[in-house]
């Protein structure tokens, strides 16, 4: 399949760099060694969590996110606001809050079940 990939992507002038592609597995099997896959003669490098779009998936029984590095970003966000915003109106500091924490905060929440039995991958 992977080669079928290659061939028409050629085709149509595109190119996959082996470096940046990634594997994991999810679902029953998510522990198993699986043999090394084979993009234009070169290995894709297996991985128990992947960044796709900004959401981190770690592989496991079902679908797993890790929020975490989403959590640190919003919490980075947060400190270089408070810690170069010395005297600023309140007003101002929330609404400096709104627009670069929050939607380092909320990026791709659609797609995650949030509950309090639900704990993040680490």
């Amino acid at each position: 399949m992977l080669n079928k990939c290659f061939k028409i992507s050629r085709s149509i002038s595109l190119q996959f760099n082996v470096k940046k592609c990634h594997c994991t597995i999810i679902g029953k099997m998510y522990k198993a060694a699986i043999a090394p896959m084979l993009l234009n003669g070169q290995a894709v490098e297996w991985c128990d969590r992947i960044k796709y779009l900004g959401v981190h998936l770690a592989n496991a029984k079902s679908v797993k996110f890790n929020i975490n590095p989403m959590k640190r970003s919003f919490y980075a966000a947060c400190n270089s606001i408070f810690s170069h915003s010395q005297g600023t109106n309140d007003l101002v500091l929330l609404s400096l809050q709104e627009s670069y924490c929050l939607s380092a905060l909320m990026y791709a929440s659609p797609a995650f079940i949030f509950s309090t039995h639900n704990k993040s991958v680490n």
